[in-house]
């Protein structure tokens, strides 16, 4: 257990809720003589789960799925019903917004009520004070009421103090949230330098980009229960498409939409065979189903059945779908993207976005698209994504995505220190 900075083991969490006030007190007279006034609610229940020292884990869900009731839990604030839980080191929280303040006092006098929170003698908050000041970057309001500060000045001096006082585990609750771009980056390489450090952090977020790069594990809560709990890439690959089930009423591709028949022909001529995707058992795949695709295929022009690539190498993707029925939607659009092992997308590609339309597909009518390319990826461990999609406005339908259709490498003697490595034209003078 010595390097195990957080232990969880069948943590549960109920509350009594009451349809009315007076049925509070009710319960209150006449519950120990037998009656029951309250509902039972139980926000968390047997959750388990472990975090290393110097670990950061993405916590994830939709709003209500328990997320903030955990973490008020491991942070203290909250009494928990059932199980158990061990919290090993120093913690720092940020939860709701203002949370630790007293609003009467300025922000250098709340600076000194949090240490004293944390039992951090007032000579150490001293050393620390210029630190956290520099850092919060809220000028001449910090010998104001924090009564007065905005949403965003209370993040600033909030994650201040508590990434200052060097706290050996850092509980983050979507603060961040409302922080400005610049302010965000910042907090992201200082929790980065920390997390090197050794710090264990503790971050929920509804950007499952953010987890994917920076945690070393996820964990999915919905409706108070863990419902994945993992590698990022795989937990957050599963949690969007639980979202898109949900949001659009439909079931997974395999499961409810009409099937396509495995006697492909192919319309088109890549240096390797299509590869047909309805044998892909292994695949992660949602969508409506209207439109699929049969078959992919990712080459160099070689031949050759390695997906070994050079930096620099011609590289070509090609599609082929299928419309199941008719869909006349003039919004039909076909894309890919490259994902590294982090889960985020590298490059990504849509004929949308390239003012490509289709007007409609009718059912039983192929389309077969072909993209090409220099590779300008770093080395590396990549997959490709396929999606064909409807939009109508700004927010996308799938009718097919498919998460690691074809798993590539990317090799180079060059030494590449960016995820890309686009072709530059430049031109340099002296005078």
């Amino acid at each position: 257990m010595t390097d195990i900075a957080i232990s969880v083991e069948k943590l549960s969490k109920m509350y009594l809720l009451y349809n009315r006030p007076v049925d509070r007190l009710k319960q209150s007279l006449f519950g120990p003589f037998g009656k029951n006034y309250a509902r039972i609610f139980w926000a968390l229940q047997d959750v388990t789960f472990s975090v290393e020292k110097g670990q950061a884990i993405g916590i994830i869900g939709r709003n209500g799925s328990g997320k903030s009731t955990l973490l008020q839990i491991l942070a203290g604030t909250l009494a928990h019903t059932e199980g158990e839980y061990q919290v090993n080191g120093r913690v720092a929280a940020l939860l709701e917004l203002g949370a630790g303040f007293n609003p009467d006092f300025t922000g250098r006098e709340n600076i000194y009520l949090n240490g004293a929170t944390l039992g951090i003698p007032e000579k150490e908050m001293r050393k620390m004070e210029s630190a956290i000041i520099d850092f919060a970057q809220i000028g001449d309001f910090i010998d104001q009421p924090v009564k007065i500060y905005s949403s965003g000045m209370f993040v600033r001096l909030a994650f201040a103090i508590a990434t200052c006082i060097e706290p050996e585990i850092l509980i983050v609750d979507e603060a961040l949230a409302v922080g400005d771009a610049g302010f965000v980056i910042k907090c992201m390489n200082r929790m980065r330098e920390m997390r090197e450090r050794g710090t264990t952090i503790v971050l929920v977020t509804h950007d499952v980009q953010t987890v994917r790069s920076f945690c070393d594990v996820a964990l999915w809560l919905h409706e108070g229960k863990i419902q994945g709990y993992g590698s990022p890439a795989d937990i957050t690959g599963q949690y969007l498409r639980f979202l898109f089930e949900e949001q659009n009423s439909q079931s997974t591709i395999n499961e409810q939409a009409p099937k396509i028949s495995s006697n492909l022909k192919s319309t088109t001529n890549p240096a390797k065979p299509l590869i047909f995707l309805g044998d892909c058992t292994h695949l992660t795949r949602w969508g409506s189903g209207e439109i699929q695709v049969q078959a992919c295929q990712m080459d160099n022009g070689m031949q050759t059945e390695s997906y070994l690539f050079e930096y620099g190498q011609k590289l070509k993707i090609t599609i082929q779908a299928l419309a199941v029925v008719d869909v006349p939607s003039p919004f039909i659009g076909f894309g890919f993207s490259f994902r590294n092992t982090k889960g985020l997308d590298i490059i990504t590609f849509t004929t949308l976005d390239q003012n490509i339309h289709f007007q409609g597909l009718q059912a039983g009518q192929s389309v077969v698209l072909e993209f090409e390319m220099k590779n300008i990826l770093a080395p590396g461990s990549y997959a490709l994504v396929l999606n064909i999609e409807n939009r109508p406005n700004n927010k996308p339908q799938y009718f097919d995505f498919i998460e690691n259709a074809i798993l590539f490498t990317v090799v180079s003697d060059m030494h590449i220190y960016s995820v890309v490595l686009p072709d530059i034209h430049h031109d340099i003078r002296t005078f």
